[in-house]
């Protein structure tokens, strides 16, 4: 009698509960499996650092694609149909269910920290990359199904041999997506605790036009688009504010950069990207950043309120005349900000970034460039911001300190000469069609809120 190749539900079931060393599930809405049962199995062995369990969840895009067909019974041809709501509910069930069950019993090995050798035996990912065919994996076998139009009702699994006629095929298709580092782990994100470099971001063709999502980490070295925002801070002297960026930056580590810079987060800014803007120049100047993740933590000089500063629309100086400069010199204590040259966003430029080994890595994005007018007495401030060794300039110095490659600095009390090295980004800016819009904007900044 040969090997036996077809399982039923059941009998997967009951391989699953006699795992010995690895679980592995790629689909866990296809294969929805009754994590109430699990659980308690499941903990035991975690616990105790002998079964590693890893959930590899459909992206919620993935999802409503699905939901198209399954949530018409007419179309699909199923007893019941499944909406968008009915599938989100069956991808947190891992969630909720299991990773809730084994943290509110303190469980071991969910999180080792970081400086631990204890080996982690519980993950929870979710993959931005389509799962075309989804696969438990127990110990050394594997296991498929073809969803099709079925969900949730799935009956039969196939083991995948090396005696299969596609064993090849599907040995390089397990790895790409469990083992590889630079495969479909690159384009997922996984829930933790601690892990906050997990912000999914749209993607982009050159056109500016919506492809999907991808984890923020995964655009290094690809050729997708992604919208970010520059910001140009400048004092009401019309002075601009550059930064040299910390030895803990995740990226072009002490290069001087433009004032402020991030991305545009998926959950909050999918309207435009004015919110986006202000919240970037509050975290960046007033929220101490942790090590090496370019993040936040939470101590903070000042309660981080999008809405503070105060956006008044595109630069437009032909049509603006005084207003509205007269009510800004009004309010001396108020942030404002407009978006500066709205078709230089319209194209993708190159952003490369240079990592901590010396790797340029190259990035292509959108820029929705932002000038912001900041509060009466901003230059007294600078001293007391903590990320990095920040400098105001006249535009005029920060192009002789390109020109010339150096920059004199303030180092306990002493003003010294060093080496002025740019970020690309700094260095497209001031070589490029920003630098005379950033010019007229000083020159107008000044004209209109001199002193009386």
């Amino acid at each position: 009698m040969g090997e036996k190749i077809f399982f039923n539900r059941k009998e997967l079931l009951d391989l699953i509960k006699q795992a010995k060393s690895r679980i592995r599930v790629l689909g866990a809405v296809a294969f929805n499996l009754p994590y109430d049962e699990l659980k308690e199995v499941w903990f035991d062995k975690i616990n105790k650092g002998k079964l590693q369990v890893e959930i590899i969840c459909e992206s919620e895009s993935s999802l409503n694609y699905a939901s198209l067909i399954s949530a018409n019974k007419r179309v699909s041809g199923e007893d019941r149909s499944y909406n968008i709501g009915n599938l989100i509910n069956i991808k947190n069930a891992p969630f909720q269910k299991v990773r809730g069950y084994l943290v509110n019993n303190n469980c071991k090995h969910i999180e080792p920290e970081e400086d631990s050798k204890e080996k982690q035996y519980f993950s929870l990912r979710t993959s931005y990359l389509p799962i075309p065919i989804p696969v438990i994996n127990i110990d050394d076998d594997y296991y498929i199904t073809l969803a099709l139009t079925s969900f949730c009702e799935l009956n039969k699994f196939e083991k995948i041999s090396e005696s299969h006629i596609w064993w090849g095929e599907f040995k390089k298709y397990f790895y790409a997506y469990f083992d590889a580092p630079l495969g479909a782990k690159k384009y997922s994100t996984e829930i933790s605790d601690k892990d906050n470099r997990t912000e999914v971001i749209i993607m982009y063709n050159d056109d500016r036009h919506v492809l999907g999502q991808l984890p923020r980490d995964s655009f290094l070295d690809i050729t997708k688009v992604k919208v970010v925002v520059w910001g140009m801070l400048f004092s009401r002297e019309g002075k601009v504010l550059i930064h040299r960026r910390g030895n803990n930056a995740k990226d072009n580590r002490g290069m001087w950069d433009k004032s402020i810079g991030g991305h545009v987060d998926l959950e909050k800014d999918t309207v435009d990207t004015t919110k986006a803007a202000a919240r970037e120049m509050l975290e960046e100047l007033y929220k101490v950043e942790a090590e090496g993740q370019g993040a936040h933590t939470n101590r903070e000089i000042m309660e981080i309120n999008e809405d503070k500063p105060i956006f008044l629309g595109d630069w437009r100086p032909e049509i603006r005349y005084t207003f509205p400069f007269s009510e800004i010199r009004q309010k001396k204590d108020e942030i404002f900000f407009f978006r500066l040259k709205y078709d230089f966003s319209r194209k993708p430029i190159d952003s490369p970034r240079i990592l901590p080994d010396g790797t340029e890595m190259p990035v292509k994005c959108c820029a929705d460039v932002y000038v912001f007018v900041m509060q009466e007495g901003f230059e007294k401030t600078i001293g007391e911001l903590k990320n990095s060794k920040y400098k105001l300039l006249e535009l005029h110095e920060l192009n002789d300190a390109y020109q010339d490659k150096e920059i004199e600095i303030e180092e306990n009390g002493e003003l010294i000469i060093e080496r002025f090295n740019p970020t690309p980004d700094l260095k497209k800016i001031i070589t490029g069609e920003l630098w005379p819009e950033l010019n007229s904007f000083a020159d107008y900044l000044k004209e209109r809120l001199e002193k009386k």
